[in-house]
């Protein structure tokens, strides 16, 4: 059975870039399919799936709003997800119909995106049985997800903020570096080259990485399913997918 693990880092405006990587697995051990990219526009995003569309299970993890039913305000998902990890510093942005169609001349591109991906076979939810043939996307939240995978007690700061010092910043790039490399023992193990560990900070770098890392919690939930995992929300209200919190040390 091929597999691929895909994950997207869907910027909210069509003019930025978005990161794209995919993992593949063999003897048990995840690998970069191809080198982390940027992908300009949509139909590149499209043209990265397509790569995989051969694949199954054929799993994609994408960092964007994929279903935003409110006008206003935040959805059930940024809800949940910010009473559950707002404490560790990973509450959600809220998302909303008015706000994202500022961007793309009113196109949620989230949305769209799904749209376009169910031409490839490639279904719209965040509900299957894990190790399962199963081909999907689902929405994901890097920041949560640091969370559980790394057991973090604070979201690691290595976007450039205005508020947040270079050396508090480059500090924290360099601590996702070494929790990403850690993932080598983990469960499923997660081998990656030096040159994405020890590349210094930029935009385009950073972007990369974190496709990498929804690459990685693809294949993490089609691994570990439920047991890790947990849908906040709903498909109808808005969902994220994100670790369970009071995870035991062996679930890590």
């Amino acid at each position: 059975m091929r597999a691929a693990f895909l994950g997207i880092d869907l910027a909210w405006s069509a003019r930025n870039a978005s990161g794209v990587a995919a993992l593949h697995l063999r003897n048990e051990r995840a690998a970069l399919a191809e080198t982390p990219a940027l992908a300009r526009t949509d139909d590149d995003i499209l043209a990265f799936v397509a790569r995989y569309a051969d694949c199954t299970p054929l799993i994609v993890a994408i960092d964007a709003p994929l279903c935003v039913p409110n006008r206003t305000g935040k959805r059930l998902g940024d809800a949940l997800i910010s009473q559950t990890f707002a404490k560790y510093g990973a509450g959600a942005h809220p998302a909303n119909r008015t706000l994202l169609s500022k961007y793309n001349g009113g196109v949620l591109r989230g949305e769209a995106l799904i749209e376009r991906l169910a031409a490839l076979n490639v279904p719209h939810t965040p509900h299957f049985s894990a190790r399962s043939a199963v081909r999907c996307a689902f929405e994901v939240y890097p920041h949560a997800a640091m969370i559980g995978l790394f057991a973090l007690e604070r979201a690691l700061r290595y976007k450039r903020k205005p508020r947040l010092s270079r050396a508090e910043q480059e500090s924290a790039w360099r601590q996702y570096a070494a929790h990403l490399d850690a993932l080598r023992d983990a469960a499923p193990p997660l081998d990656l080259p030096e040159r994405l560990l020890q590349a210094p900070w930029s935009k385009a770098e950073e972007d990369q990485r974190d496709a990498v890392l929804c690459a990685y919690v693809a294949l993490h939930y089609w691994w570990h399913g439920a047991t890790f995992w947990q849908v906040y929300g709903t498909l109808e209200a808005g969902y994220i997918v994100a670790p369970r919190l009071a995870l035991s040390d062996g679930a890590r």
